[in-house]
C-alpha cells in the first residue's frame, strides 16, 4: 500500500471515479473568538459528501453537508444560540453545504459554502492529502467570514472570522 502525501495538490494520485465520503471518520471544527480576542472551539457534525476525481487526476467536484444541530461549543447556553434564529437557524435551515467543481486551479479548493440559504465563496488550503487508492484523507483549513454568510449576530460580542479545519475521509465507490 502506497501512500502519497502532498502538501498542495493540482491533481490528485487516486484512481478516477466517484468517491464517498465517511462522516463517522470526518470532522469539521472551528475557532472563533468572544468579544473579540477569547477563543471559542467547537464542532458540526459530517453528515455526507462525495467527489468526483476526472480522468487525468483533477478534482471535477465536490459536495458536502455538515448538520446545523449538532453544534457543539462544550458551552450548552452558547450552543443553543448559535443554533437558534439569530444565528444559524437550525431549525429553518438544518444544513451546511459545500460544493464546487474543477477545484484545483491553485494550492486549495474554491466552492461556495451555502449557510442560511446564502451561498459565499470560500477557499480551503490543502494542508495534507494522503491516498492508498481505495482511501483518501484531505485536510483542509479556511478563514471564514461568517457575516459574509449571513450570520451577523451578537457583532459587538463575536468576532467576524473562523477559522474552520476540516478532516475529510473519502472511500472509493465502483
Amino acid at each position: 500500500m502506497s501512500t502519497n502525501h502532498t502538501p498542495h495538490p493540482r491533481t490528485v494520485d487516486a484512481p478516477a471515479g466517484s468517491w464517498h465520503l465517511e462522516p463517522a471518520d470526518s470532522t469539521v471544527e472551528f475557532t472563533g473568538r468572544h468579544f473579540f480576542f477569547l477563543p471559542v472551539r467547537g464542532s458540526l457534525p459530517v453528515r455526507s459528501g462525495r467527489a468526483e476525481i476526472a480522468a487525468d487526476g483533477t478534482l471535477a467536484g465536490l459536495d458536502a453537508t455538515v448538520g446545523v444541530a449538532g453544534f457543539e461549543s462544550g458551552n450548552p447556553q452558547r450552543d443553543t444560540a448559535v443554533r437558534g434564529p439569530r444565528f444559524l437557524d437550525a431549525e429553518r435551515h438544518p444544513e451546511l453545504r459545500f460544493t464546487g467543481e474543477r477545484l484545483t486551479t491553485g494550492p486549495g479548493v474554491t466552492g461556495l459554502l451555502e449557510v442560511k440559504g446564502r451561498r459565499t465563496p470560500v477557499t480551503f488550503t490543502v494542508d495534507e492529502l494522503t491516498t492508498d487508492g481505495e482511501r483518501a484523507t484531505v485536510r483542509a483549513t479556511a478563514r471564514v467570514d461568517r457575516h459574509a454568510c449571513g450570520v451577523g449576530a451578537m457583532r459587538g460580542l463575536v468576532g467576524a472570522e473562523l477559522l474552520v479545519r476540516v478532516k475529510a475521509v473519502f472511500v472509493r465507490r465502483p
